[in-house]
């Protein structure tokens, strides 16, 4: 694109992304075919139309066999997550893991770029536009953003070291904000349909605008419409954008995506279809189970062995709203008593699980003594198994880490417990990705038997071939 073509002006920038709210539901509908281009079916099984679940959703428009594909779609913008634990020394554009030294772009945007990127014309705008903000360069002597409020979960950006010389620091509260700044710069019609979606409002949303912005000296804080259509842009990534894993070489990091049809199907806390990314840039969505003729498409906000009490807080917390499927109605959860306790009663060795299902603090009873107990000591026993175990699963290696789940686990929470469900399903995957012929015959055992466990588990809940089912089975590598 040449110089003179490009928004200069934060003026211009507004004036290109001209809002449209408005969008009607036939609209919509050209805007996602004209998104989905050569991946859009001359006949597809799916339509969108209003959902009595949330707004507008998609509808199959035959029946959909279990395991058939119902679309595949192509991220509409991309970028770093910027999360705690990230490595953020990757390339913004091609995701390759840079040198741990002097990685920074040569034109001084502040952002990491590999030797190939920098001069590319997919980072010459974002380029230009952080040099026009110019960023703070981030030295011992610099003060850092203050931290008054914190962002949330899904936005957490780590902590940014200050004593490194200037060549080896990223931000990650300005890196956070790319992906927001990219959506700029999409088509007329790319634009139009990024605004179309959904946005919450939520307060910690803005705090991260200002946060960013006390990275860079000339950020356009006092532009009341570029902040407010910005404001608006960060609202819909942080509503629909999902994190997708893309691999480069043998590095693999997260990627921010938006992927707006995949974002437009309704949550079910087991779906009826599931969907997996392809390398950051694709989703494939299919029918995890039969979906009939008419029949509403749904995915799944949360993970899908998370207790009923997890899944709730998570979706009330960052999505906005209350489940009311049925596996939230029922407080086995198919018999599967994912949120289940030990009884702390002397001699009882029974399992607690929540009374309540309308409520984020329900009371809990023993399903042998029948003993009742409140949320508040419940929910200390449950944030002791979440913390150990999760301290384990940072600090161990495979092989403790099965000595743990075997030995220590079973002490203090019950083989059903999500938590510890999610420590056999860590072990599944670091040894899947590390080699089976790292381990031994009887460690490989352990981890059969703990594929089997969580899909008896997932039988149980009615997920069908759900992605999961197929990652544990390495049918998607």
């Amino acid at each position: 694109m040449a110089s003179a073509e490009r928004m200069n002006t934060t003026a211009a920038m507004v004036a290109h992304m001209a809002p449209s709210r408005s969008t009607t539901p036939d609209q919509l509908a050209r805007l996602i075919d004209v998104h989905l281009g050569d991946l859009r079916e001359e006949q597809p099984n799916w339509m969108l139309a209003p959902s009595p679940v949330a707004g507008r959703g998609v509808f199959a428009t035959r029946d959909i066999a279990a395991g058939e594909l119902i679309f595949r779609e192509r991220a509409l913008v991309v970028g770093p997550t910027a999360r705690k634990g990230s490595q953020l020394n990757t390339c913004v554009c091609c995701h390759r893991l840079l040198a741990s030294k002097h990685f920074l772009c040569p034109h001084h945007c502040t952002l990491p770029v590999c030797g190939e990127c920098a001069d590319s014309a997919a980072h010459r705008n974002e380029c230009e536009h952080f040099q026009r903000w110019m960023p703070k360069d981030l030295t011992a002597s610099e003060e850092q953003p203050p931290a008054k409020e914190s962002p949330s979960e899904e936005s957490d950006p780590q902590d940014v070291a200050t004593k490194e010389p200037l060549g080896d620091v990223v931000n990650p509260l300005s890196l956070r904000i790319l992906t927001a700044v990219r959506v700029f710069y999409l088509s007329k019609e790319q634009r139009a349909l990024v605004d179309a979606m959904q946005a919450n409002a939520e307060r910690g949303y803005r705090q991260e605008i200002i946060k960013a912005a006390q990275c860079f000296r000339k950020f356009p804080t006092t532009d009341k419409p570029f902040m407010d259509q910005l404001f608006r842009v960060v609202g819909v990534l942080n509503t629909n954008a999902f994190e997708a894993p893309c691999r480069v070489d043998k590095h693999e990091t997260l990627l921010r995506g938006l992927f707006p049809l995949t974002a437009i199907m309704n949550h079910e806390c087991t779906p009826n279809a599931s969907h997996y990314f392809e390398n950051g840039r694709l989703a494939v969505v299919r029918a995890a189970r039969d979906i009939p003729k008419g029949g509403e498409i749904t995915t799944t906000y949360t993970k899908i062995l998370w207790s009923n009490l997890t899944r709730g807080i998570f979706l009330k917390m960052t999505k906005y709203f209350v489940c009311n499927c049925d596996r939230c109605n029922d407080n086995s959860e198919n018999g599967t008593y994912l949120s289940a306790l030990f009884c702390r009663e002397q001699g009882c060795k029974g399992l607690v699980i929540p009374v309540q299902t309308k409520t984020l603090q329900p009371d809990w009873r023993c399903l042998s003594c029948e003993n009742v107990f409140p949320h508040a000591k419940m929910a200390r026993y449950q944030d002791f198994a979440l913390n150990t175990i999760n301290n384990r699963i940072n600090t161990c290696s495979v092989r403790d880490m099965i000595h743990f789940i075997n030995e220590l686990c079973p002490r203090f929470c019950p083989p059903s417990n999500y938590v510890l469900i999610e420590a056999k399903l860590n072990v599944i995957w670091r040894m899947t990705r590390l080699g089976a012929e790292e381990y031994a015959p009887e460690e490989l055992a352990h981890k059969d038997r703990y594929r089997e466990e969580i899909l008896a588990i997932l039988h149980k809940l009615g997920a069908g071939e759900c992605t999961l089912k197929k990652l544990i089975t390495e049918e998607i590598q």
